[in-house]
């Protein structure tokens, strides 16, 4: 049976290909649709050409189509042409606005009667930005032509064209016309106004005045006849001599009854002129009329009103993807209290995780990864790591609890691999392993890969915010600083809103999530660590690595850090070096880690003299940091990317007080005179911290006992067991959405 949220899914699928079916069309026009331009002057040649040696002929005047084409090609087409016309004249009002895709309906309708046309300007066509599509499409807004026998004059009543030029041409027009039989006028205004209707409205009626100019030179000229849109009904008189037609509705919404679809026929033949309203067969009965209307609206506004359709569909989708929400919301206000809790907690969980960073990549993201991974599996969960592959060899475990995820190319200098996050490797092994909640690491590629799989399939996803990603949008490779960070931002956001829950290092970041407008269920538990590791190395190992690097009195300091941008290492060279002018205790100064900075921060510590003072270790294996955590006196660090700082409780449980700026991560890690020190972004400042701790061997042997007990608050165990009670609390809740 199909659920509620089931039918609200289809529904937004519906909408959705809608509308992108509105926009593969839009797109299929303006790709393959011809183009076309000054069809009035083409049209001329062509009635030129078709009575050329003619002295009778006929043509057909029709106001008002606004677009109706179905109308028009049905009721009106097949009476002009059994009216066998030679040329058809439209007096304005042709379209219903002036947008591109009327003038576009309007072209590709009358292009199917075969019969060629000119076109008068109206209101209606220069509407919405529209003059410019109508002198483009078909030519000027007044012009004039002449058969053999007959001279056509048009004017523009559309306010496009200042009267007092107009008026100044017409009596040079009309003084030319003299010479031929008959001379016939065209516009879009009516010059009276009609029984019924508003005199005043513009729409339909020139300004009294002006009217009267125009009746006296049509007058003074004997023209034969002066056809106009206007009203949306016929109208004949004859005025001082001169026959006034107002040609009535060709399309649009007629809704008086009393008013037929019609346009008027006119013979030219030697001696006489012929005027005739043809109007369309009776009218269809009240409910197909409406129907008809009905249809004529729904046309105009799917078809030819791309834009706004879009928008209302847009809309509609987003409504309908609220009311989704507020449902959802609103069933379950409450947890269903009925699931047996206690029988969940009994049952070991299968986790998948998603990670773009892991072993043998070293970096806080991998290691915090690989140490819940071991912690999960001491506790009896089932887990299945979906990692990159990388170039450098690493053994994982013979039981394939860790898929290692085919590359699609890799990026920077230490080799970092894209993967194909398309696989269907990943869906295969996913699918077969049968999870009960997905942990993604990233909010993107193998993360947002992760996210899809487990919505697909209605499972629980928790997040774990490591870094701050406003501090890498230096790889993005666009420019714009703060349109990057707001990229970031964005991204973080609204990936955060779909997870079930979010798990952060440090309450520092919870707040930064919540700020950030997150509403997810957010619970800070910091990476764990592997306290019996410091215990594998003997006082003598520990020594003979010192040794290796100081001499007798001389201190060790030590820094693990990715040598890339966002590390601030740069910052934390040129503090060293204003150590060293500040104290005369000799240090020693251990950077460890690999990066794409690395030869440069080389140079600038030679450029610095301090070349003796620094030494890059290179990469390490985790096991190997421990003991030269163990070995060192102080940990400095210079980050302000850093969500937790992992590598401050790493140096502190191997007995190093930390010196380090002041940031998220840092903040709740670092206490002030008990296990370190924070300082400011200032060099001065950190360094003048530094180099006051070096020569007191009392503080910092207090400051390192006091680092090892803070630090085994934060063991691999304690931690797990705490990520594995918010593991237990999201599937109950997810199971509780889901009955």
């Amino acid at each position: 049976m199909m659920t509620r949220k089931k039918r609200l899914k289809l529904y937004m699928i519906f909408i959705l290909l809608l509308m992108a079916a509105l926009i593969g069309y839009k797109v299929y026009l303006l790709i393959y649709e011809t183009d076309y331009h000054a069809l009035n002057a083409s049209h001329v040649d062509q009635i030129e050409t078709g009575v050329h040696g003619k002295t009778t002929y006929r043509f057909a005047v029709i106001g008002n189509i606004r677009n109706s084409m179905q109308i028009f090609e049905k009721r009106i087409g097949p009476l002009i042409k059994d009216n066998d016309v030679d040329f058809m004249i439209s007096v304005g009002n042709a379209v219903y606005d002036g947008t591109e895709s009327k003038y576009r309906l309007l072209y590709r309708g009358l292009k199917k009667m075969g019969v060629p046309y000119v076109m008068a300007a109206g209101h209606n066509e220069v509407e919405d930005f529209g003059a410019g599509k109508f002198y483009r499409h078909f030519g000027p807004y007044f012009f004039s032509f002449h058969l053999e026998n007959a001279y056509f004059i048009f004017l523009d009543s559309s306010g496009q064209t200042s009267w007092k030029w107009q008026l100044r041409w017409l009596r040079q027009e009309l003084a030319d016309a003299d010479s031929y039989p008959y001379r016939f006028v065209f516009l879009n205004h009516s010059l009276f106004s009609l029984p019924g209707f508003d005199p005043n409205d513009t729409h339909y009626v020139l300004e009294e005045h002006l009217s009267r100019d125009l009746r006296r030179l049509f007058s003074k000229h004997r023209v034969s006849a002066v056809f106009s849109a206007g009203y949306p009904t016929y109208y004949g008189r004859v005025s001082q001599g001169v026959r006034y037609i107002v040609s009535g509705g060709g399309g649009g919404l007629l809704l008086n009854r009393q008013q037929p679809y019609q346009f008027v026929k006119v013979d030219v033949g030697p001696g006489q002129v012929a005027c005739e309203n043809v109007v369309a067969a009776d009218r269809l009965g009240t409910f197909r009329e409406q129907l008809e209307t009905l249809k004529l609206f729904l046309h105009s506004f799917f078809y030819m009103s791309l834009f706004n359709s879009l928008l209302i569909l847009g809309l509609v989708g987003l409504v309908a993807l609220k009311l989704h929400a507020l449902i959802l919301r609103q069933e379950h206000l409450y947890q269903d209290f009925s699931i047996d809790e206690e029988a969940l907690s009994q049952k070991p969980l299968r986790v998948a995780m998603f990670t773009n960073n892991y072993l043998p990549f070293i970096g806080g993201v991998s290691l915090s990864v690989y140490r819940l991974y071991r912690g999960l599996v001491r506790l009896g969960t089932a887990v299945k790591v979906f990692a990159p592959a990388y170039l450098q060899p690493w053994t994982d475990p013979d039981d394939g609890s860790v898929l290692r995820c085919p590359a699609l190319f890799h990026i920077r200098s230490d080799h970092f691999p894209i993967v194909n996050a398309f696989s269907r490797g990943i869906e295969v092994s996913f699918k077969r392993f049968g999870c009960d909640l997905v942990h993604v690491h990233d909010p993107f590629w193998l993360g947002k890969k992760g996210m899809r799989l487990a919505r697909k399939r209605g499972i629980p996803v928790v997040f774990t915010y490591h870094i701050r990603l406003e501090r890498y949008t230096h790889y993005l490779p666009f420019p714009g600083t703060a349109f990057k960070k707001l990229l970031a931002h964005f991204l973080i956001k609204r990936f955060a809103n779909h997870c079930d829950a979010i798990i952060t290092p440090m309450p520092s970041t919870e707040e930064y999530l919540r700020n950030l407008g997150v509403s997810a269920q957010i619970e800070t538990i910091p990476t764990g660590i592997n306290i019996e590791d410091y215990k594998q190395w003997s006082p003598q190992q520990v020594q003979t690595l010192r040794d290796q690097y100081t001499a007798p009195g001389e201190r060790l300091l030590i820094s693990v850090s990715r040598m890339a941008k966002e590390k601030n290492l740069d910052f934390l060279i040129a503090g060293l070096a204003k150590v060293n002018k500040q104290t005369p205790i000799p240090f020693k100064c251990l950077l460890v880690g690999e990066g794409p900075e690395k030869k440069r921060l080389e140079e600038k510590a030679a450029a610095l003299g301090i070349q003796d003072q620094i030494v890059f270790t290179g990469t390490l294996t985790p096991h190997e940091v421990v003991r030269y955590y163990l070995a060192a006196d102080l940990f400095v660090f210079a980050s302000t990317s850093e969500t937790q700082g992992m590598v401050l409780l790493e140096a502190m449980a191997g007995g190093c007080p930390v010196v380090a700026v002041r940031a998220s991560g840092v903040y709740d890690v670092v206490k002030d005179g008990y296990n370190g020190f924070k300082t400011a972004e200032s060099t001065d400042s950190w360094a003048e911290a530094i180099a006051n701790l070096l020569p007191d061997s009392w503080r910092l042997s207090d400051l390192a006992e006091n680092s090892r007990a803070f630090a085994k608050d934060y063991s691999v165990e304690k931690i797990t067991e705490q990520v594995l009670r918010l593991y237990r609390r999201v599937v109950v809740l997810r199971k509780s959405k889901n009955s």
